[in-house]
């Protein structure tokens, strides 16, 4: 799969490129009663030149690699980071970050042998202070022992989990890329030619505007941005008043509403009236005042109460919006919810998923670095008090998530309690919420008699890192690839065919949510997959490389 190389590149990443050294002179991998001692000098020569004496140590490395492996390691190596005046000490003490070089550091060990979580953190806040960017070389001769030790058995551990996750990926997309055929082959034929192609804009233009919203419940304010369609002149139903339904969109964490602005045009052109809030405390400003030392985290657990309330706010000052300013277009009984990653956590609970913690106590408990490194924020939640929280908001009448982060926190009890229509949108190159550990699983869950699930193969998490903003994020935008604009075209058509379906109760729009319509539009480079229907058996079965044909 085209994603293998990068995925590997990261996991490499995480073993290595989080390697920090009184300075590091050599890195020591155990191995039964013997060890290999490969000194810093020889793999910063390997990284630059390309070559090795035979006789030293790190040949006898290079020899358990691929070609292609050893060229991954030799670009890891050149990778040079470049980063802007932050607070890079706080960023590394906040909680989030912490958690997740606790479990790393049971691998990178310092000579003791010892958890080496603490110097690995003294040499990423060391290296991130040089002007000029750093490498992983020099992250790891920053690390505060003379030796790094690699603990073995948990890389092999880690590694074995890896690659075996890679093969059920491929092993479920294939499955899905089956049911998906055959659910496309039992659907009436449509001429998808002869009807209107939804990933070109509506015939509504456009009005924008601002509004600030406060929420005197959790003494937050946030600014919103309204997009309303405007009814054309010519018009047959021009002088009768018009009723939008409403849709909220949600971003992700370290996001911002103004990614969300293509397609909160596009939707508005076909007719819905769309507002997309920003999240504070949980947005890309959350970020830049963590790195310029402002706050103590990326995120505060208490988001995951916040987030869903505000949402519920906004439709409260948008009815009384709807009486003084909007003549009374806004339809606020049939909303729907737009979510990405958190903001699909988000949409759950406002369709009325209820937070498990018993769920989340049980997953949070794992001391290694798990698959699914959302497991990291969910477990944040358990810093709340456990309380039954009533998030849900009945006006909201169909929800649309892109990658949500939900399985842990809201767990099978939480989602079983949604009614409402759900599409999911999973990508297999998610390594930070994992398709078959989040999404698909969740499916899987859902007791709604409308659910859809949407496999994008070859995409990533980041809907809104596009190759047009991702130049202006500064921080993060190393590490992370823009979308395609293909897969942005794909969630532009799907979210209007299954708002106009479930908000305004339109059946022409039904035939586009179905697996004859995903083949009709697929293309080769991200690869669909729509399914209906999947139970907790055909997962499992698909996930173990069971075929339909071997049951």
């Amino acid at each position: 799969m085209r994603w293998l190389s990068s995925f590997a590149l990261t996991i490499a990443s995480i073993l290595l490129a989080n390697l920090p050294g009184v300075a590091a002179e050599s890195i020591v991998f155990p191995l039964g009663k013997t060890h290999i001692s490969i000194s810093l000098d020889s793999l910063e020569n390997y990284a630059n030149q390309g070559t090795i004496n035979p006789k030293d140590p790190l040949a006898t490395y290079l020899k358990l690699l691929s070609p292609e492996q050893q060229q991954s390691l030799r670009q890891l190596l050149q990778i040079h980071y470049t980063h802007q005046d932050i607070s890079t000490e706080q960023f590394f003490n906040s909680p989030l970050i912490l958690a997740f070089l606790t479990p790393l550091g049971n691998i990178i060990q310092t000579q003791s042998e010892e958890n080496g979580a603490d110097a690995i953190r003294t040499a990423l806040v060391e290296v991130s202070n040089t002007p000029n960017g750093f490498t992983v070389l020099e992250v790891i001769r920053q690390f505060p022992s003379p030796e790094i030790r690699l603990n073995m058995e948990k890389t092999l551990e880690v590694l074995t989990k890896v690659f075996a996750f890679i093969r059920q990926t491929y092993g479920v997309t294939q499955s899905l890329e089956a049911l998906s055929k055959i659910e496309a082959e039992k659907a009436d034929f449509t001429d998808f030619s002869k009807i209107p192609d939804l990933r070109q804009a509506g015939i509504f233009k456009i009005n924008k505007k601002t509004i600030t919203v406060n929420n005197p419940h959790n003494n937050r304010q946030f600014d919103v941005d309204l997009y309303l369609p405007e009814i054309p002149p010519n018009s047959p139903k021009s002088s009768a008043v018009l009723s939008f339904p409403v849709i909220i969109i949600s971003h992700g964490l370290i996001s911002d509403r103004s990614r969300f602005q293509s397609l909160a045009q596009h939707l508005t052109s076909s007719g819905f009236a769309v507002a997309v809030p920003q999240h504070p405390g949980s947005d890309y400003q959350q970020l830049q005042s963590l790195l310029q030392g402002e706050v103590k985290d990326l995120f505060e657990p208490e988001q995951f109460i916040d987030r869903p309330r505000d949402i519920t706010e906004l439709l409260n000052q948008l009815e009384k919006l709807n009486i003084s300013e909007f003549n009374h277009q806004l339809d606020l009984q049939n909303v729907g919810v737009l979510g990405h990653s958190l903001g699909g956590y988000t949409a759950l609970t406002l369709a009325g998923a209820t937070l498990d913690f018993t769920q989340l106590k049980t997953d949070c408990q794992q001391q290694d670095i798990p698959l699914n490194l959302s497991i990291f924020l969910q477990c944040r939640a358990l810093e709340l008090p456990p309380e039954n929280y009533r998030l849900q908001d009945p006006r909201v009448k169909a929800i649309f998530i892109l990658n949500p982060v939900n399985s842990s926190i809201l767990g099978k009890s939480g989602l079983s309690r949604i009614q409402v229509p759900v599409f999911i949108s999973a990508s297999t190159a998610d390594f930070l919420a994992p398709a078959i550990l989040e999404q698909l699983k969740s499916f899987t869950w859902l007791t709604t008699s409308h659910k859809y699930l949407l496999l994008q193969n070859h995409a990533n998490h980041f809907y809104d890192i596009t190759e047009q903003n991702s130049s202006k994020i500064s921080g993060i935008s190393e590490f992370i690839t823009p979308v395609s604009e293909i897969t942005r075209h794909y969630i532009k058509a799907f979210s209007t065919a299954f708002f106009k379906t479930y908000l305004t109760q339109d059946s022409e729009y039904k035939p586009y949510l179905n697996a004859a319509y995903a083949q009709s539009i697929s293309d080769p480079a991200y690869p669909l997959s729509l399914i209906q229907s999947l139970t907790p058996n055909q997962l499992t079965n698909a996930i173990n490389g069971v075929t339909s044909d071997q049951k």
